[in-house]
C-alpha cells in the first residue's frame, strides 16, 4: 500500500505545476498576451482544471470559444474537427489538437503557418494534459492508501 507524505505531495506538486507553468509563464513573458501561442497555452490549461464531464463536455466547449472568442476556426472547420474525432479513437486529443493546429496556423506571426500550427497543437496537447498527471500524481497516493 502507498503510505503518501506532504513532503512527497509537495515534491510532486511541484514538479509538475513546473513542467505545466513554466512554457505558459515564458510565453507570456516572452511573446506576451496578444500572442496566439500565449492565447493556445491560457485556454487550453484553464479548460484543463476547470472542466469536468467528459470528452463531449468539454468539446462544447472548446468549440464554443475556438470559434466565436477566439476566432480560431470558422463554424464549418470545427464541424469537421468534431467529425474527425467521432471516425477515430481519443475524441478529446484528436479535436484539441486540431484547434491549436488552427489557431496558430491562421495565426503564424513571425514562423511559417506549418511550423505555427504544429506548435499550435503540440502546445495544446502538452497544457491540456500535463494538468491531469498532476492530479494522478498528487491524488493516486492517498486514494490507494484509502483503498488499503
Amino acid at each position: 500500500h502507498a503510505n503518501p507524505t506532504i513532503g512527497q505531495s509537495l515534491r510532486q506538486a511541484v514538479v509538475w505545476l513546473a513542467l505545466w507553468l513554466a512554457p505558459v509563464a515564458a510565453l507570456l513573458l516572452i511573446a506576451g498576451q496578444g500572442s496566439v501561442f500565449t492565447q493556445i497555452a491560457t485556454f487550453f490549461s484553464t479548460m484543463a482544471v476547470v472542466t469536468f464531464g467528459g470528452a463531449y463536455a468539454v468539446l462544447a466547449y472548446v468549440a464554443q470559444q475556438a470559434v466565436e472568442n477566439y476566432h480560431w476556426l470558422q463554424p464549418k472547420e470545427m464541424l469537421d474537427g468534431l467529425g474527425m474525432a467521432e471516425t477515430t479513437p481519443g475524441p478529446l486529443i484528436m479535436v484539441l489538437q486540431f484547434v491549436g493546429f488552427m489557431g496558430a496556423y491562421r495565426h503564424p506571426g513571425m514562423l511559417s503557418p506549418l511550423l505555427a500550427g504544429t506548435l499550435g497543437g503540440l502546445l495544446a496537447t502538452w497544457v491540456t494534459f500535463i494538468p491531469c498527471f498532476l492530479w494522478i500524481f498528487l491524488g493516486a497516493p492517498f486514494i490507494e492508501r484509502m483503498r488499503g
